[in-house]
């Protein structure tokens, strides 16, 4: 699988008319910075493109990786070469196969490929992107570098993630779209990715298998080294029908992926924002030792909602120890709260927010900290007064700055120092309560 993620010459077949696929998977790889060499392979075609010879046939041209965009009949023969070349390794962008019931074609490119030994992601995909060294052969936005490894069934969903991601600053060890998976499939890019190291952290986005058993067994083995977080599309019946006619796979009843992802130990989300959320999270902390929460907040209101969805997912809002209790008293006014949550009032500032999260950190398993920003405080001084808790104690801290543009400041202040930011302490708590349920799993493997 490496082959796919490091080539060093790449052959693009496509037409290179300005808009077309194979134009805009050219321009990707110029613009991306691509340090190998690029072969534009478009029959009829006389002009270069950006800076690059169009060739119009590929008899004489060495390459190790080939993407290939033209209509699905003219394929088979064209792989056939490829076999007869040595290529080995081919991303089929093109549609037509059996996401609209031509089996018989997809079954043809599968007999090449094993007649061959070659290996095809694809048909029906998005293509592939490594930002590590600057490989965007997609259609797609160029991802931003980063430590997770996307990978989705869906090419659009793919693309509309990637964009997300560009505004959210968030990026990608690799990406992969792989559509049919008429070879390459969820068990190879899960198995590459295990031993990947510039990937911390796998997300994949599914509308069913094929492969259930097999992908559980590799799933199972994955997951021990790295968490995998997985949208499973077609929850409902209406979900199940568009996405058996979306890419021909069987969906399956919901229930059962419940269960089996669970024995697996794949965290399951509902939907990207989640996935973001988690993945963020999972790229600073893979573990929490037990499900004792403390919430540390300057406004009593978002932090009554937050200690609320932490109970109703089964994680603990304990009380401090009066032990615990009688240190606070020394460093908190009279009138402040004792208790869990620790509302330190308006006024509580970067001092109070350190002293009480360096106190409390022996008796919980994560803080959240909530900051809702007053005119007379800075909210990148309490960022940096958290970064220094978390260097000294060494607990996994959450944040929830509100908001918007009053916090952007402190927001990225919070990055730099590996705390993950969200727009509510709700979304906290499902975060944790995530990489609680992971950790428990490795515990009890």
């Amino acid at each position: 699988m490496k082959g796919f993620f490091y080539p060093s010459k790449v052959a693009i077949f496509a037409s290179m008319k300005e808009g077309k696929t194979g134009y805009e998977i050219v321009k990707n790889m110029v613009e991306g910075g691509f340090q190998g060499d690029i072969f534009p392979i478009s029959p009829g075609a006389n002009e270069d493109i950006f800076g690059l010879k169009v060739y119009p046939e590929h008899q004489g041209l060495i390459f190790d990786l080939a993407i290939v965009a033209i209509p699905a009949q003219y394929i088979p023969p064209l792989l056939e070469d490829f076999g007869a070349k040595g290529v080995k390794r081919i991303v089929i962008i093109s549609a037509g196969f059996s996401e609209v019931g031509n089996i018989a074609a997809e079954e043809q490119i599968k007999d090449i490929a094993q007649k061959y030994q070659m290996r095809i992601i694809g048909p029906n995909c998005a293509g592939i992107m490594n930002t590590k060294c600057n490989l965007f052969t997609s259609i797609e936005v160029r991802a931003l570098p980063g430590h997770t490894a996307f990978v989705t069934q869906s090419g659009a969903l793919g693309g509309a993630v990637l964009m997300m991601a560009e505004e959210l600053n968030f990026g990608f060890s690799k990406f992969v779209s792989f559509g049919n998976r008429c070879d390459v499939d969820e068990m190879d890019l899960l198995a590459y990715f295990e031993t990947d190291p510039e990937t911390k952290v796998i997300a994949l986005y599914m509308e069913g298998l094929t492969k259930g058993r097999e992908f559980l067994a590799q799933a199972g083995k994955t997951a021990q080294k790295k968490p995998i977080v997985a949208i499973k599309a077609g929850r409902s019946r209406a979900g199940m029908r568009a996405t058996s006619s979306h890419t021909g796979s069987l969906a399956g009843e919901d229930k059962i992926y419940d269960a089996a992802f669970h024995q697996a130990g794949i965290l399951r989300v509902e939907g990207v924002e989640e996935m973001f959320d988690l993945c963020r999270a999972l790229n600073y902390y893979t573990e929490i030792a037990g499900n004792r929460i403390g919430v540390i907040t300057n406004s009593g209101g978002p932090a009554v909602l937050t200690v609320d969805k932490l109970e109703e997912l089964g994680l603990m809002v304990v009380e401090p120890s009066e032990v615990l209790k009688d240190d606070l008293k020394s460093i908190l006014p009279p009138h402040v709260s004792l208790g869990n949550p620790f509302d330190l009032l308006a006024y509580g500032g970067a001092e109070s927010f350190y002293e009480v999260g360096k106190r409390i950190a022996s008796e919980y398993d994560a803080l959240i900290t909530i900051f809702v920003p007053t005119s007379f405080m800075d909210s990148t001084v309490i960022a940096t007064a958290l970064g220094k808790l978390k260097s000294e104690t060494k607990i996994p801290i959450f944040a929830n700055f509100m908001a918007g543009r009053l916090v952007k400041g402190a927001v990225r202040e919070l990055e730099n120092y590996g705390i993950p930011n969200y727009e509510t302490g709700e979304r906290c708590a499902r975060v944790i309560q995530k990489i609680y349920q992971y950790s428990k799993r490795l515990k009890d493997e």
